[in-house]
């Protein structure tokens, strides 16, 4: 029995949705009538397709589905509704996600495409957005090496590559499971959210292709390297350009109608879809008849309804919320460091890690490591060490630094009910001498736990006998949600009694150790008692 199929594609208004149904007309052209056909819509764009289109899809036999978008990646992240289409359930031996700017150009039978175990993809026809040292980053993100195989880019041939594929075109064994019981497209999704949390360059557009490979290996699949023509590339150095007669295209990846008509194409799609619904343009769809034993449907009623749950109108203020989050565990820390900022003091990384795991554990520590260090290793043992690329100093502003941070930790808030994020000099420690993390579930008790939380900074005074706390806002140390920071803010009005040293402060005298009583017991404004 040969095996089965379904295609699939993104139809979001506006400009995808009529994309779809030059493809759809293309697909029901060339490939096997049994072909199963699907084309996903974000649902927050739901309402604006139009109904010509759908009734082009509808005539086509082609399935249109909602996706839950919204949320799934932060910030935003268009490119990422392949990867929920393709977390979406199939009922097929096989799956393949298309771009929708794609026309198959000449007959595909499925087994030319499929392979067991497998996932097929045409290798990327050039990387030009980062340096092959790129992929120690990546693959570190999971504790993975970086395959030894190297393969050959369809127009950057110059040298060998670490596998790097277009993601134009994605087939998928729906059969195969991983190891955990997963299906591919669940830990492509789990790769894509992880790596995104690290804050990597170059991850808006490119996360989808970044974890490609990573992902397929992640599952336990090897990947099927496809002739280029199933995915073939008119744009770029082919731009302008007709398409060669022996490159015996098959699937022609076009990105826009302008490209398409330099390449001489301008009537192809218009072509397709007469051939197959009886009218070169969508907009006449309801001006002929649907195929013979189709229903006629008028253009009223499009969209179709979804089905969404209902939701009770609040006739009251939410219930305050008077503990932490039961499915989250307690507290986490992040601090970012690099071989300037741990040459300045080797044992301020020692220090950090020491303080906040003896409080949380260092299980909950993450530190972001910007290029390889040894030491740094070493000092972290037993927390969670991402590497970053080494990049230089003056390369390396303070906002890319705190934006690298905030989005790790903002990610972490899914798995934390608190996350510090901070400096590596920074201490924070409560005025009464309380622990931390029992000050800070303390605020649930209220049933009015901040979603941020600042602190008090504190200065040593000239003379360095005295610390003076500095009145005003300042910068969120902790955090219950996503934020985004920047070395100059946003700045929140501190909680009382949470005080913010720097390390330095609050040594021990003649010795390289903190000392917070000490360091209480010189605090202008107190009395000492803390």
């Amino acid at each position: 029995m040969p095996p089965t199929l379904t295609l699939f594609f993104i139809v979001e208004p506006p400009n995808y949705l009529y994309m779809g149904c030059h493809l759809a007309a293309s697909i029901r052209k060339f490939l096997p009538p049994e072909v199963q056909v699907i084309g996903y819509c974000p649902r927050h764009r739901w309402a604006e397709m139009e109904r010509e289109p759908l009734e082009v899809l509808r005539r086509l036999r082609v399935e249109v589905r909602p996706i839950e978008a919204e949320g799934a990646f932060d910030p935003a992240y268009p490119h990422g509704n392949k990867i929920l289409a393709t977390l979406a359930p199939k009922d097929t031996d096989f799956a393949a996600f298309l771009d929708s700017d794609m026309l198959f150009l000449q007959p595909c039978l499925v087994e030319e495409i499929v392979r067991p175990g497998q996932i097929g993809m045409v290798a990327a026809s050039s990387m030009r957005w980062a340096p092959q040292t790129v992929w120690d980053q990546i693959y570190g993100a999971f504790g993975m090496p970086v395959p030894e195989e190297r393969i050959t880019m369809n127009r950057d041939k110059r040298k060998p590559v670490a596998p790097y594929f277009n993601a134009g075109l994605i087939v998928v064994d729906e059969r195969w499971r991983s190891p955990q019981g997963k299906r591919f497209a669940e830990v492509w999704m789990d790769s894509a959210q992880m790596l995104d949390l690290t804050g990597i360059e170059n991850r808006r557009p490119y996360l989808d292709q970044m974890t490609l490979p990573v992902a397929t290996m992640r599952a336990g699949m090897t990947w099927s390297i496809l002739p280029e023509k199933y995915n073939y590339s008119i744009n770029g150095m082919m731009r302008g350009k007709p398409v060669p007669e022996e490159a015996d295209v098959t699937l022609l990846h076009y990105r826009s109608r302008i490209i398409l008509a330099e390449a001489g194409l301008k009537d192809l799609p218009e072509q397709f879809l007469a051939d197959q619904i009886g009218t070169s343009r969508v907009r006449w769809v309801f001006k002929v008849p649907p195929p013979a034993g189709m229903a006629l449907v008028g253009p009223e009623g499009f969209p179709p309804d979804i089905a969404v749950e209902p939701v009770e109108e609040p006739t009251h203020a939410p219930p305050p919320v008077f503990g932490p989050d039961p499915s989250k565990a307690r507290m986490a820390a992040v601090t970012m460091v690099g071989q300037s900022k741990l040459g300045g003091d080797p044992l301020a990384l020692e220090r950090w890690v020491a303080y906040y795991g003896g409080l949380i554990g260092r299980e909950n520590l993450y530190i972001l490591r910007q290029g390889h260090d040894a030491e740094v290793d070493r000092v972290a043992q037993g927390a969670n060490v991402v590497h970053q690329p080494a990049i230089a100093e003056a390369e390396t502003p303070e906002e890319r630094r705190w934006s690298t941070l905030s989005h790790f930790a903002s990610g972490l808030t899914l798995y934390y009910n608190w996350v510090l994020c901070a400096e590596v000099e920074d201490i924070l420690t409560p005025l009464d001498g309380a622990k931390l993390p029992d000050a800070l579930d303390a605020l649930f008790a209220t049933g009015q736990a901040p979603m941020t939380v600042a602190a008090v900074d504190v200065r040593a005074e000239s003379d360095g006998t005295k610390l003076r706390p500095i009145s005003g806002p300042s910068r969120p140390s902790i955090t219950r949600k996503r934020m985004a920071l920047t070395p100059k803010g946003p700045l929140r009005e501190p909680l009382p009694g949470l005080l913010r040293f720097r390390q330095a402060d609050i040594l021990r005298e003649g010795s390289r150790e903190l000392d917070l009583k000490a360091a209480i017991l010189r605090l202008e404004g107190t009395d000492g008692d803390g």
